[in-house]
């Protein structure tokens, strides 16, 4: 049996020209009286395009991980690069939330 050379893969973030945007909606994270709130918008489209959102979820907590795993098990079908940007942008906003820093959501 002959083994199969495993691939080193470099990680490179995607440049903000790359990313494609999620088909089934957004998320809006803000730090609101000592929490996390994560608003989840479904995307509106007119002519084939996204035009804003409708509101269709609401998170609250202080625990990134325990964001995450709320936000997974109640919104489903986004894409994968989704959930890891959701992810990363969440333990920001905790990281600030316990050093009482101001948070600002990062695009794509």
């Amino acid at each position: 049996m002959v083994d199969k050379e495993v691939v080193l893969i470099k990680a490179k973030k995607t440049s903000q020209k790359d990313v494609t945007l999620d088909t089934k909606g957004f998320f809006v994270i803000e730090l609101h009286d000592d929490e996390i709130r994560v608003e989840y918008y479904t995307n509106v489209y007119r002519n084939n395009q996204i035009v804003s959102g409708k509101l269709e979820k609401v998170f609250s907590g202080v625990r990134a991980d325990a964001l995450c795993d709320t936000i997974a098990k109640h919104v489903s079908d986004i894409m994968p690069e989704h959930y890891m940007y959701l992810g990363r942008e969440l333990i920001m906003a905790q990281q600030a939330l316990e050093n009482k820093k101001e948070y600002v959501q990062d695009g794509c």
